[in-house]
């Protein structure tokens, strides 16, 4: 099969996004909403004025589209730097597309950013699914990838709904069983009330109040390695907007008026997807996200979803998602060694010409 790989830049990318990205993400099962034409849109339109967005296509002999991979290229002085659009938001990076796991199709994705990182860009792909083909090849040490690349792996979590309590551990049951009982006691003088949004203006709303919860919550300190990045109100709600209650929702939960607990979440199909979590520090006694995510997981349950991913775990949070019993998996984070020589860019890695797979 001749399969051919070319470039889409600024506006050309801009407009695929807008226009034939949806039908690649309808086709493709596999794809998360972080693939979504709503979130990657969003976040394009947020980029510095020194990064382009890029649509990088696997194309077959007729001309068709297999799959395409969105990233971003930024002129950061003297230096390119390559990375997946909507990095570091973007808990899982993917191609998409009906071809996207192809094998031969990743492997010319792979090649294309081989070829970069002899080019001399600095390449940085986090999130690939490790037991995906595209993290295969870049993890290979095989010939063609020896000394390339520098990797690392990053535990996330899944859990199935509804939380099956009953299987859990008998310790676990009761650390669970004692934090309903003290929420519980709560509501016998104070009111709780647990929210979901349901249409953009109530996601907007919700957004403010979980943006400040989170600075509140880290206020003179540094969230810990890992941690999901929060740029700041104006880009989120700009990204929610685009996104809209088709694609994204928060949870939030209340004492007497006051929202202790909040969670962004990102859904496709029945999986729901932990984005940005924010607890009220001066509520740490009473573990509201542990509450938030019981009542969470018993609504979107509800509501018919069967997963809630949790995404990638910080250090210290192992332990926190262990008590729902998660199926662990692992995500690559893969980066392009530094002074290549282009000259020494082997033949078989070249994508400006049709690639015979």
């Amino acid at each position: 099969m001749n399969l051919c790989v070319r470039a889409l830049e600024r506006a050309a990318a801009g407009a695929f996004l807008a226009s034939s990205w949806a039908e690649l993400y309808r086709q493709d099962p596999e794809a998360t909403p972080y693939q979504s034409p709503s979130w990657l849109t969003g976040w394009a339109q947020q980029l510095p004025f020194t990064a382009r967005p890029v649509v990088v296509l696997c194309e077959d002999a007729a001309g068709q589209v297999l799959a395409a991979l969105p990233l971003v290229h930024d002129h950061e002085g003297s230096e390119v730097r390559t990375y997946a659009l909507s990095t570091p938001m973007g808990e899982y990076v993917r191609a998409v597309g009906p071809a996207a796991e192809d094998p031969r199709v990743s492997a010319s994705f792979a090649r294309y950013l081989h070829d970069l990182a002899y080019q001399g860009h600095r390449v940085e792909i986090a999130g690939l699914p490790a037991a995906g083909h595209l993290a295969r090849h870049l993890a290979s040490s095989g010939p063609a990838a020896s000394g390339l690349w520098r990797t690392s792996v990053t535990d996330c979590a899944e859990i199935a709904l509804p939380l099956a309590y009953e299987a859990m551990s008998r310790s676990t049951r009761r650390d669970h069983k004692r934090r309903q009982r003290t929420w519980d006691e709560v509501a016998i003088s104070r009111k709780v009330t647990y929210q979901r949004s349901r249409d953009s203006g109530e996601l907007l709303s919700a957004y403010a109040v979980l943006a400040r919860l989170h600075a509140h919550r880290w206020a003179g300190h540094t969230p810990p390695a890992g941690a999901r990045h929060t740029p700041g109100a104006a880009h989120w709600q700009a990204v929610l907007k685009r996104c809209g209650p088709s694609t994204a929702f928060i949870a939030t939960l209340a004492l007497d008026g006051e929202v202790v607990a909040a969670q962004l979440c990102l859904t496709r199909n029945r999986r729901a997807y932990s984005v940005v979590p924010a607890m009220h520090p001066d509520y740490r006694d009473l573990a509201p996200g542990h509450a938030l995510l019981r009542h969470l997981a018993q609504d979107l349950t509800c509501a018919g979803y069967e997963h809630l991913d949790l995404g990638r775990t910080a250090p210290g949070q192992h332990a926190y998602k262990n008590q729902y019993r998660p199926h662990w998996s692992q995500t690559l984070c893969a980066v392009s060694t530094p002074a290549l020589d282009s000259r020494s860019v082997p033949d078989e890695l070249s994508t400006r010409q049709p690639q015979q797979v």
